[in-house]
């Protein structure tokens, strides 16, 4: 049971928490130079502005996923529902996209905490052992602040899926995905008792498959961990809560599997798919980036396999599920490392309360205070990350008032499906600012990447040829300080210019 004073604290600290995940965004606006344009991404803006592309296909009034960091044309399919779905919230309210981005980006932030509450509430008997594992999963506790000015990125810092904070500063789809698998797996632990849990939890799962189905593994890991702990302790089998999961993953599973056959059947989906790979980090990564949380972890997990308790096992069987997917040698392993922190966080708090409860008083309080300042280091480290880019000016957060003004005519004088040739890291931005296609702007979602970057470079180094352009269908060109920085303007009828930045037709 959950006391109303407890939601209130859940409420500060989800208040505090927002705010630290707006900081940098705020420091980068502040921070624009001077004719310049904040694009609205700091974390990672390669990646987001595909999910800001993505919108504009919603946006647009388009169901399917295409490839628009490719010149080529193809129908494509239903898949990255999340985001196309953010794009019709732009088209159904009018509010711009990174209102949209943003909004859903702190709203799931927020979801999430309360559902992380929610859930360790069945782990901790007192208030102040359910803060503590609150904190250790949101904050984390890995040694990547340590070990980054030595020349090395540990997971922590990088592998966002599986940290809560990194998360929820990184894009919009990590967060409400943590945020439904909060709250499945309590649902789950309940559903045996309760038909609306049940019920809740089904609706959770089918949401899940579509926005992150690789989440799926650990939740299922962690309810079959649950069921045979609660089967070893009472001797009983839990049959409505395993009536309800088989109903959840009869319902998840069919789109899931759609959206595998859908990326196979198109060639440039299956092209895009064979080179977007995201293994798994190597274990001595892993282990430095969960620093403090893996040792307590450890201890945690002894003293679960003790208790027996079905949110024990919910946290053991969740844990080696996702220990065994990202062992397996396949391409998308990393994927399955979302919401690891959730587990790992949790056992780490019952490890330290194992560990601390022969200590009493201020002793107590002080070390608990210390460890959980320790595990604030790294969201620490990515704050000052991400407001170091921004002081800095790093090119990939800010365009040219020129580059802007010139989107912006493209996105309302040109057709999306026309393509456009510019400078390799001009090519991230028109996408998701201006709508057309390019013919790179993207290592993973430019087919055919490496090859046609360095094309794109050649072009624009001086070997210019009118076969190629045709052979790749270019239809305008994008010529602003990022392309002069690599050549001369090309040939061709112009059609708009302002500021640094010009417009020409082929």
């Amino acid at each position: 049971m959950v006391e109303q004073r407890e939601w209130r604290w859940v409420a500060v600290f989800a208040l505090a928490i927002v705010m630290a995940l707006w900081l940098p965004y705020l420091v980068a606006w502040l921070a624009t130079p001077p004719d310049a344009h904040f694009t609205g991404l700091v974390y990672n803006p390669l990646d987001g502005h595909s999910y800001i592309a993505k919108m504009q296909l919603g946006a647009a009034g388009s169901w399917r996923f295409q490839l628009t960091y490719t010149h080529e044309a193809h129908a494509g399919a239903p898949v990255y529902l999340f985001y196309l779905l953010l794009g019709h919230l732009v088209r159904w309210t009018g509010l711009p996209h990174l209102a949209v981005y943003h909004g859903v980006r702190t709203a799931g932030s927020i979801a999430f905490l309360f559902g992380l509450y929610r859930l360790v509430a069945h782990l901790g008997e007192t208030v102040r052992q359910r803060r503590l594992l609150v904190l250790l999963v949101t904050l984390g506790a890995g040694l990547g602040w340590l070990i980054a000015p030595l020349g090395r990125e540990t997971p922590d810092l990088w592998v966002v899926e599986a940290y809560p904070f990194a998360a929820a500063l990184t894009n919009a789809h990590f967060p409400v995905a943590m945020a439904l698998l909060a709250w499945a797996a309590h649902w789950g632990l309940r559903a045996d008792a309760d038909h609306r849990a049940g019920l809740a939890m089904v609706g959770a799962m089918v949401l899940l498959s579509a926005i992150q189905p690789f989440a799926l593994v650990p939740l299922a890991g962690g309810l079959g961990g649950a069921w045979l702990a609660r089967i070893l302790r009472t001797r009983r089998v839990p049959w409505r809560g395993i009536i309800w999961a088989g109903l959840a993953v009869l319902l998840a599973l069919p789109y899931s599997i759609y959206a595998l056959w859908a990326l196979q059947a198109d060639p440039l989906l299956a092209a895009w798919s064979a080179q977007n790979q995201t293994p798994s980090p190597p274990l001595w990564d892993w282990l430095l980036g969960w620093g403090l949380v893996g040792p307590l972890a450890l201890a945690g997990t002894i003293g679960a396999f003790r208790r027996r308790k079905d949110a024990d096992g919910l946290l053991l069987g969740w844990l080696l599920a996702t220990v065994v997917g990202l062992a397996l040698p396949i391409d998308l392993a990393r994927r399955l490392s979302l919401g690891l922190g959730i587990a790992l966080g949790s056992l780490a708090g019952l490890g330290w309360e194992h560990l601390a409860r022969r200590w009493r008083g201020r002793l107590r309080s002080l070390s608990t205070v210390l460890l959980v300042a320790l595990a604030a280091l790294t969201p620490l480290f990515l704050l000052l990350l991400g407001v170091g880019a921004a002081v800095g000016e790093y090119p990939l957060l800010y365009l040219s008032d020129g580059e802007w003004e010139a989107m912006a005519w493209l996105r309302d004088h040109v057709p999306h499906h026309a393509v456009v040739l510019c400078a390799p890291e001009t090519g991230m931005f028109i996408p998701a600012w201006a709508g057309q296609r390019v013919v790179y702007g993207h290592p993973f979602e430019t087919v055919d990447a490496a090859r046609r970057e360095t094309q794109v470079k050649q072009y624009w180094a001086g070997a210019r040829s009118d076969a190629w352009l045709e052979t790749v269908g270019v239809d305008y060109f994008f010529y602003g300080p990022r392309e002069q920085a690599l050549g001369l303007p090309p040939a061709g009828e112009i059609l708009f210019a302002t500021r640094d930045t010009t417009i020409y037709r082929r």
